[in-house]
């Protein structure tokens, strides 16, 4: 089953400055203008290791520097880190609960660790050049594993435990609070915790995989032994499928082209706005296919039917999207089109009915909340989604802690 470690974590120390300016988001939700900000907050802000400017050498010699100027250190003893996120959300307050560590890699074949969205090649071959470079993970791949009870984190033993920093991220909408653990019971707890668990993949497939690329070069490259090394573990952080602060937020579809007759395949019931097209679309039996479509002649609710034996993937509305609109009427799937740039993406149902009456986009779909069930579902199933068809909201920020893919010295 798992294997989760406590880990030597390259860390910010006090030198570096406040927590809130050096952490940045992952790098494929970065715009250009984001990344100057970040900067402009802290010569010393994570983005330049996680968005580097090329040649992505530079980056490695970066890492060098702050180690050398003591802006960033290796912990002394291994452990991790034990985060909250606290966030309100359709006016609940809400708090999940992170273990920051590391795991042994495992291919899926092993169902030790599974995915359930779709990768492609683009985002890994890039990632596998930034790991080349800096031997390092820089941002953590976000995991969920099976503890009903919350055991993995009341092993952390916090209690009234004062947090060692605080940050806000998500234009200050998510207060972050960390937590470094390294006392021996609280470790060995969390270990039996989680010794006989599962993870699956929320966020950072593309990350997963081409950690598994780069164990597979430096295998083949090194001494053939039994020994483990940094480069065998990945940094994820681990969130309980339980935990009530867990949510999945929907991601909705902006087409640049919708032929006529388009979606004929489901029933289309008019809709008087966006309100009352999202009310349809939240009524509608969750066993039911069903989505939204604004285009310039107006709003509909589409619905459709399963086959009695759909299997998990096929139950998708993303699928049935794909399946009976995109690929049959636009000549596509969703990966293909996004990368002509004939589909895009957002997670404001506002802006995406504002790029159609703008006239910036032919039409917009919009998607209901993933039930969690149905993303362990489907991986469970051994099957995957389209890409973006989960949004684990908020996003695990880089820059809390790093893990370095050099053994340490002795």
């Amino acid at each position: 089953m798992a294997d989760v470690r406590p880990f030597p974590a390259l860390r910010y120390r006090d030198a570096a400055g406040a927590l809130g300016d050096l952490v940045a988001p992952p790098y494929d939700v970065i715009s250009p203008d984001e990344r100057s900000a970040l900067l402009a907050r802290s010569p010393y802000n994570a983005v330049r290791l996680e968005l580097p400017d090329p040649p992505y050498e530079a980056a490695a010699q970066v890492i060098a520097d702050w180690q050398a100027a003591g802006i960033l250190g290796r912990a002394a003893i291994p452990g991790l880190v034990a985060w909250t996120q606290t966030f309100t959300l359709g006016g609940t307050r809400l708090e999940r609960k992170t273990l920051l560590a590391t795991v042994k890699l495992e291919p899926y074949s092993a169902r030790v660790v599974r995915p359930h969205e779709r990768t492609h090649s683009g985002p890994k071959e890039d990632r596998l050049r930034l790991y080349r470079a800096v031997r390092t993970h820089i941002s953590p791949v976000f995991g969920l594993y099976p503890d009903p009870a919350g055991a993995g984190w009341d092993a952390a033993l916090i209690g009234d435990r004062a947090p060692e920093a605080t940050f806000r991220s998500d234009g200050g909408a998510v207060e972050n609070r960390v937590w470094w653990i390294d006392d021996p019971d609280a470790l060995a707890g969390i270990a039996a915790a989680l010794a006989d668990t599962w993870i699956l993949i929320a966020d950072g497939h593309h990350r997963y995989e081409t950690a598994l690329a780069y164990q597979a070069e430096q295998r083949a490259t090194g001494r053939v032994d039994d020994l483990e090394r940094p480069y065998d573990f990945v940094l994820m952080g681990l969130t309980a499928l339980d935990d009530p602060g867990l949510v999945v937020l929907p991601t909705h579809r902006i087409l640049a082209e919708w032929p006529a007759g388009a979606g004929a395949r489901l029933t289309a019931t008019p809709a008087a706005d966006l309100d009352d097209m999202t009310a349809a679309l939240h009524a509608a039996p969750l066993e039911q296919p069903a989505m939204g479509l604004v285009t310039g002649d107006g709003f509909w609710l589409l619905t459709g039917s399963l086959a009695p034996d759909a299997t998990p993937g096929e139950r998708l509305d993303v699928a049935v999207l794909e399946r009976e609109i995109l690929i049959p009427d636009l000549g596509d799937d969703q990966a293909a089109l996004a990368h002509r740039e004939a589909l895009w993406y957002t997670k404001d149902a506002a802006e995406a009915v504002e790029q159609v009456t703008m006239g910036r986009a032919a039409a917009a779909v919009i998607i209901r909340p993933l039930p969690k069930d149905a993303v362990a579902a489907v991986s469970d199933a051994g099957q995957t989604m389209p890409q973006k068809s989960t949004y684990f909201y908020p996003k695990l920020w880089t820059g809390v802690a790093f893990h370095s893919l050099v053994a340490t010295a002795g």
